[in-house]
């Protein structure tokens, strides 16, 4: 695996994909909060009863998802935090699992909607393993200096 995907490529996929995750959730919060717009039978796989439901359950995801971001840039070296290194490097072997089994909840989803993140997720899924595999994280910005 670690000949397929580049660690850099794997890492900057991950947090560009985290990054239009963590967008999805803002304007889902952002619909519901402001323009009485609520997708309850759209997200979630059609589960949700009440638009309260939804709207902790997007508060849940966005909140996670920023701290996967988070975590992600630790291991990459992003963000200098040493005392956290090793939590975020085996973070990445939890959400490499997380989201194997979130690919196998939403392709078993009963919307159309919910079935297209499968694939969102399942990439997510491989590049975590890509990133869980990597001895040593390095920073991505620092390796291209070195480069030039």
């Amino acid at each position: 695996m670690r000949k397929i995907i580049d660690f850099n490529v794997a890492t900057l996929a991950s947090l560009f994909i985290l990054s239009i995750l963590i967008l999805f959730h803002i304007a889902i919060l952002t619909g519901i909060l402001f323009f009485d717009y609520v997708p309850i039978d759209s997200l979630w796989g059609g589960k949700m009863k009440t638009v309260a439901q939804l709207l902790n359950f997007e508060i849940v995801s966005l909140l996670t998802s920023i701290i996967f971001f988070f975590l992600l840039l630790i291991r990459s070296k992003l963000l200098n935090i040493p005392k956290l290194t090793g939590i975020a490097r085996v973070a990445m072997w939890v959400l490499f699992v997380f989201f194997l089994v979130n690919t196998i909840g939403n392709v078993l989803a009963t919307t159309t909607f919910e079935r297209l993140f499968a694939i969102a997720s399942g990439v997510l899924a491989l590049l975590f393993l890509r990133i869980a595999i990597e001895k040593n994280g390095d920073n991505v910005l620092r390796k291209k200096q070195r480069r030039n």
